[in-house]
């Protein structure tokens, strides 16, 4: 499971990424030409296409996540644009928080952040207490 944290104007996230039972490494998270920030999570194919859209400035057309049962999503979006409110983006379209920070895939770091923590912090929390969280940090920021 991915965990992605937002705060202050950082992004950070685990770099763990599994298939069927093998285990790597993934980039997770990008920035837009324009400067929004975004965070993937889910199906690892889907994830790649969308960070990669983003990376070539939004050429094409955007994927999205397929529409399944009411519950599911096969990839989910974070996206943290500067001054706005947080969006996580999945296939039943974007529900939007004003709120100083977000996380997904971890409760232990909901909780850091919660605390006060920055967004590196409570991936390393959540790394350090959580059974899903693994590898290097990764992040990206506003400036």
């Amino acid at each position: 499971m991915t965990t992605i944290a937002y705060r202050d104007g950082i992004m950070a996230s685990d770099s763990g990424s599994w298939g069927n039972a093998t285990h790597g490494w993934a980039k997770k998270l990008a920035k837009g030409k324009d400067g929004i920030l975004y965070g993937v999570t889910g199906n690892a194919a889907e994830c790649d296409a969308f960070l990669s859209w983003v990376n070539s400035g939004y050429e094409g057309e955007q994927p999205v996540a397929e529409k399944e049962d009411e519950n599911c999503s096969s990839f989910c979006v974070l996206i943290a644009e500067k001054d706005k409110p947080i969006r996580y983006r999945t296939s039943r379209g974007d529900e939007t928080y004003d709120a100083p920070y977000y996380a997904v895939g971890s409760s232990v770091a909901w909780g850091a952040l919660y605390a006060g923590s920055t967004a590196i912090v409570a991936i390393e929390a959540a790394r350090e207490h959580g059974s899903s969280c693994v590898g290097k940090v990764q992040t990206i920021s506003h400036d």
